[in-house]
């Protein structure tokens, strides 16, 4: 009788069905990261220059030193696949993590009454332990979590939909109240505090929220992921074909991401008009948010390999549409929609296809590394960020481009040309090729029946 109880109760675990209240616990834990995230990212330095007074290149030297901290991301996943608690091995970091995160966010945004000295210090330790140890030490096992709350590809897919449908529309509605809020809690240092009060709050509460309104249901069909040397585990992921082509498509997409700089020149030069980049960006975003939430049908059905195609394809369609006529607001915007609308699939899909890829490295080698996967991804996706920044400046300076001028050379055309573009419209070739090849998806269901056979054998 016990013997048929332990049964039930496994194949309870490992069908992984989940509850609408789950995955919008999981989501929304993104939401929380985002609204400390985003606009502490995106004004950062504006605080530092304009109200702690610090001087831009001093803020620039903190802000490229502090670049080093990113390789903290596969030092937490190790962390990660090494965490055992009675909450699982991501989800207690959560719990452990958002109150500290949380007030990092006011203690980063606010001016000690120090000397110019005192505050360059405070800034670059504030920085580094709110953005750079504390937020990897959350995201990371925040990530880790999505393979080991369910085996279930399709409920995986659906809680990578949650999540990245919830961070983009926390980065919306943190880029839209931030200033507005600032102003309205007195402005200055103290309406900037203030506000970051309001968000390292909201932030704390929905991380809380998020590791109350989940469980891991996963166990690894051995204990080697806890002991495994970080020699042996690094060779599994490198062994991991399927993981490497997920990590060469996000890395593209990132470097996609790093070039959106561009966008704003492309605005300012073809379309004579500066102001059109916000309407631009964000026509884009909430096209990408209306594609996941419509997607979800077409990932069931198809599976997110052939949707990931399939909307890639379009994107290349959408993209294609801007060559016509570069000049016309109304023709890009129209381009733009669709590549957001193509994008979708994989955009939504892209952390439960890593999930599965941790699965395959498990069934190939007998070493599960969701920490390390996730991990390893993150520093990737911030490199590729950094060196689209990076591209942007390199071309600009090799092109000839005048700062401030009203007429560019035809150099410094065809360089916005090619990065707003020729660039995207190669990244999305080549993430169509990747996968053409990707043939995870179909060898996905007996991988899963024999990681269920090891895993019921192991317990």
């Amino acid at each position: 009788m016990v013997t048929e109880t332990v049964a039930v109760q496994r194949e309870v675990s490992e069908s992984g069905k989940l509850g609408f209240g789950e995955k919008l616990a999981y989501g929304v834990g993104n939401f929380g990261e985002m609204m400390i995230f985003n606009p502490a990212t995106s004004f950062m330095v504006f605080f530092y220059t304009e109200i702690a007074g610090i001087a831009a290149a001093t803020v620039g030297t903190i802000l490229l030193v502090s670049r080093l901290m990113d390789f903290f991301n596969p030092v937490m996943g190790l962390v990660v696949d090494r965490t055992n608690s009675r909450f699982g091995k991501g989800r207690p970091w959560l719990l452990w993590l958002a109150v500290p995160f949380g007030l990092c966010a006011m203690l980063l945004f606010t001016v000690p009454p120090l000397g110019m000295t005192g505050k360059i210090i405070y800034a670059f330790i504030t920085y580094n332990l709110a953005l750079g140890l504390i937020y990897t030490a959350i995201d990371i096992p925040y990530s880790a979590m999505l393979p080991l709350v369910t085996p279930d590809q399709h409920q995986r897919t659906q809680l990578s939909l949650f999540r990245m449908a919830f961070s983009m529309i926390g980065g919306m509605v943190s880029f839209a109240i931030t200033l507005p809020l600032v102003k309205y809690l007195g402005g200055g240092a103290a309406g900037w505090q203030r506000s970051f009060i309001i968000f390292g709050a909201v932030g704390t509460l929905f991380l809380l929220v998020c590791f109350a309104g989940t469980k891991e249901r996963l166990k690894p069909s051995s204990d080697k992921g806890a002991q495994v040397p970080v020699k042996v585990a690094a060779n599994s992921l490198g062994q991991n074909k399927y993981w490497l082509m997920v990590a060469a498509m996000a890395f593209g997409l990132f470097i996609m991401i790093g070039l959106y700089g561009a966008n704003i020149y492309f605005c300012q030069y073809f379309l004579h008009n500066v102001e059109l980049f916000g309407p631009m960006m964000t026509v884009s975003q909430v096209a990408i948010v209306v594609g996941m939430v419509a997607v979800s049908p077409l990932l069931k059905n198809l599976g997110k390999r052939n949707a990931a195609l399939v909307g890639t394809l379009i994107a290349i369609i959408g993209q294609a549409m801007m060559f016509i006529d570069p000049t016309n607001f109304r023709l890009i915007m129209a381009g733009m929609i669709v590549k957001s609308l193509g994008s979708a699939p994989l955009v939504g899909s892209m952390f439960a296809m890593v999930a599965d890829t941790v699965e395959y490295g498990e069934w190939r080698t007998g070493v599960r590394t969701d920490g390390l996967a996730y991990g390893a991804i993150s520093l990737g996706n911030k490199l590729a960020v950094g060196l689209g920044a990076a591209l942007l400046g390199w071309i600009l300076g090799l092109s000839g481009y005048v700062g401030g001028a009203a007429v560019q050379p035809p150099s410094a055309m065809f360089a916005l040309k090619l990065m707003f573009l020729y660039v995207p419209l190669a990244v999305l070739v080549v993430t169509a090729l990747i996968l053409s090849v990707y043939k995870l998806d179909k060898e996905y269901p007996a991988i899963a029946v024999e990681l269920k056979q090891r895993r019921a054998a192991a317990q």
